[in-house]
């Protein structure tokens, strides 16, 4: 139930996590950046889970991108890059997040909502 922050060389943040807790994740980032198109599709990603993985390894992708307002785009209020969804012996996910959002931002996030996490790379 931890979540594992990372973040690659071209400066992406990623949360991996179970679905369960990255929901959670998701939510609470929703409060906090305000609501958007690619967070509530995000969501929506990861609720309907099977259906979304079987369609990714239908047409061999790793990633699906959640829609984005035109708009949010524009003002700088995406949060949600891509999505990779994982099915080992439980249903996990990678969540990237846009360019744009401070690491410092989501590890407070975190710490105030009392999610574990292990942050490496960051």
């Amino acid at each position: 139930m931890t979540l594992k922050i990372t973040k690659d060389f071209t400066g992406y943040i990623h949360v991996e996590g179970d679905i369960d807790v990255l929901v959670r994740f998701l939510k609470c980032l929703s409060k906090s950046f305000g609501e958007s198109d690619d967070i509530s599709d995000t969501l929506r990603i990861l609720n309907n889970f099977d259906v979304f993985y079987s369609m990714l390894k239908r047409k061999f992708k790793d990633y699906i991108a959640p829609r984005k307002s035109e708009r949010d785009l524009i003002h700088g209020k995406v949060v949600v890059d891509k999505v990779k969804l994982i099915r080992n012996a439980e249903r996990r996910a990678i969540i990237v997040l846009d360019k744009r959002v401070s690491q410092r931002a989501i590890i407070n996030l975190l710490k105030e909502t009392n999610l574990e996490f292990v942050a490496s790379n960051i």
